[in-house]
This record gives C-alpha cells, sequence and structure tokens, in this order.
C-alpha cells in the first residue's frame, strides 16, 4: 500500500502524536541505545557527508545550551551560540556535559579583537571540537586567530552579498549557512564558487524545511530545539485531556 504523506509537520514530532506509528517508520531510527525525548530525523544520517571534529563525523547538530535538551537530544555535536558575550564558564559546563563534541561562539559584531582570541584559546584548552563566528566578525581577527588555535574555525553566513573567498583565505574551515528565505541562493552560490569548502546549514522547523536544504548536498543540519515552553505545552494539554 502507497502512503502519500505532506512534509508541513515538525521534525520534532514524537511517536506520541498523531500518526505516530508511520512518521516513527519513515523518518526515525529505532536505535539501540538510552531512550531519548528529542530524536534526529533520520534523513539527516543517511543524506548528509558529514564534517569532521575531533576525528568524528558529524552530521546533525543541536542549536541550543539548554542541559536538559542536549541530555535528551541524540543530535551527533552542540552548537554553543548566544546573544551574549562569550563565556568560559559556559564553554567549559558545556564541553563537560555533553560527552560530544562543542562547538563555541567567541564573537561577531560585538566580541572582536583580543576578547575574541583569548576565548578561542580558551575554547580549545577546554576541549571544544571548534570555534564559531558571525558573518560581521573582521577577517583580520580570524587570521590571528588561526595563528593561535588549531581546531577548525567555522563562519556564519546570512547573506548572499558576502565576501565568501576573503573569509576562506582568512582561515575559516567551514561555513554555517543561516540565510532565512535566501538560504538555498546562498548553498547553491558556495556549490558553484567554492565547492571545496564544507557547509553545514539550518534545517528550519518543518520536514518540509529540512529535506529542501538536505536536497541541496549540505554536509551537516543544525537543528533548533523546541523551547522548554513549547513542551510542557503538549504535556499539559494531554494531562487536561486525559
Amino acid at each position: 500500500m502507497v502512503v502519500e504523506m505532506k512534509d508541513n509537520f515538525s521534525i520534532w514530532s514524537t511517536p506520541n502524536e498523531k500518526k505516530r506509528i508511520l512518521r516513527y517508520l519513515l523518518f526515525w531510527n529505532q536505535r539501540n541505545k538510552v531512550k531519548k525525548h528529542l530524536y534526529t530525523p533520520l534523513i539527516i544520517g543517511e543524506k548528509c557527508k558529514g564534517i569532521l571534529l575531533d576525528n568524528q563525523l558529524v552530521k546533525s547538530i543541536l542549536f541550543s545550551t539548554d542541559l536538559a535538551l542536549i541530555e535528551n537530544n541524540d543530535c551527533d555535536a552542540i552548537l554553543a551560540v548566544y546573544p551574549f558575550p562569550p563565556s568560559k564558564k559556559i564553554m567549559k559546563s558545556l564541553i563537560e556535559f555533553s560527552n560530544k563534541p562543542v562547538i563555541c561562539g567567541i564573537g561577531g559584531g560585538i566580541t572582536q579583537g583580543s576578547i575574541a582570541l583569548n576565548m578561542a584559546v580558551e575554547a580549545e584548552q577546554l576541549g571544544a571540537s571548534a570555534v564559531i563566528v558571525n558573518q560581521p566578525f573582521r577577517n583580520s581577527d580570524i587570521l590571528k586567530i588561526r595563528k593561535k588555535i588549531s581546531i577548525p574555525i567555522l563562519s556564519s553566513v546570512s547573506a548572499l552579498n558576502f565576501n565568501f573567498k576573503e573569509r576562506i583565505e582568512s582561515g575559516v574551515s567551514f561555513f554555517h549557512i543561516t540565510g532565512g528565505q535566501n538560504t538555498t541562493r546562498i548553498i547553491e552560490h558556495i556549490k558553484e564558487n567554492f565547492p571545496d569548502i564544507p557547509f553545514i546549514c539550518t534545517g528550519g522547523k518543518l520536514m518540509s524545511d529540512l529535506k529542501e536544504v538536505i536536497a541541496k548536498e549540505v554536509s551537516g543540519v543544525v537543528l533548533t530545539p523546541p523551547s522548554n515552553g513549547d513542551l510542557f505545552k503538549k504535556i499539559m494539554h494531554n494531562y487536561r485531556n486525559s
């Protein structure tokens, strides 16, 4: 029997939701390990090439600094970026807790220069698998960081009108594409002009979004988990209707 399925459901749909059995069989791996509550869609592991971090092949990356979400998800790595100055305490806590590769944010439009350089060195010493900078980060600072650390440097890119060549020449190892509606155009630009540079990409909220970026042959996918508020909302809804 052929079953048609639409892809307009959350990538975090769980086995307890509507059509749970069919979706579970199609998209989630039945893993022989500790049970997790937020399973990573199997399609990522099947279709993405992956990037090497600490000699581990990483295909799925959870964008979170929430220890509870990290503990209950089975992504390959963690992206630790937040809208505040980088913190050695946060880096240390996440690296020690996660037991998987952690990519630490070290700077962007606000944190640059010697502070970002020091945070990059600290991150490597603490055991980070890579560091990441935002698009406004200066290439001159990346050059200085590249001379001080041996772990990969990632650069987020959110716009097409960006000098990718200079970024690569400054020492960036991978790109993290976060272009919203322009994401696929940025991917196509990189593949056409810089075919040897690996890139990861934000996967969106719906399975249709995820399948669209995976079809562009991304090396890995960054997944944004639901908030604690959203998760509790579902739980309390079930309690009230039980």
